[in-house]
């Protein structure tokens, strides 16, 4: 091979790289990763030549492999931090909400014994109910 069409073919190997990383390939479909595949397709070359001729090129592109699991774990990981913020305020209010219920518990039990115990004293026979006067 001659070192005129081993160059070009470098730059046509770079250059399905960049594609790629910018996500505007022009032979393979939007959105697929960058691997040793795509970028023999993109670049119109063979997986074997990229592996046996192009190193540097081959390290570029399990780089880009490499960076984008990252970028995936990373994200993942911010979601994750924002699920658990938001269970642990989600928590918070649970018990909040379980207090409040407590009370409003203990407040109608007694309200409960009390209306109990005014109607027994309504119902007693020694008690009279007082309508107080006409105008008022």
């Amino acid at each position: 091979m001659s070192t005129s069409s081993e160059s070009e073919t470098h730059k046509r190997i770079r250059l399905a790289i960049v594609r790629l990383e910018k996500g505007q390939p022009k032979v393979v479909e939007k959105g697929r990763k960058v691997s040793v595949a795509a970028v023999a397709e993109e670049a119109g070359v063979s997986r074997a030549l990229i592996h046996k001729d192009y190193p540097d090129m081959l390290e570029r592109i399990r780089g880009n492999s490499n960076k984008a699991i990252q970028r995936q774990r990373d994200e993942k990981h911010e979601k994750l931090k924002e699920e658990r913020f938001k269970n642990r305020q989600l928590r918070e209010k649970i018990v909040d909400l379980t207090e409040q219920r407590n009370e409003l518990a203990s407040k109608n039990a007694t309200l409960e014994l009390e209306n109990r115990r005014l109607s027994a004293i309504l119902e007693s026979k020694n008690v009279r109910v007082f309508r107080g006067k006409s105008g008022e």
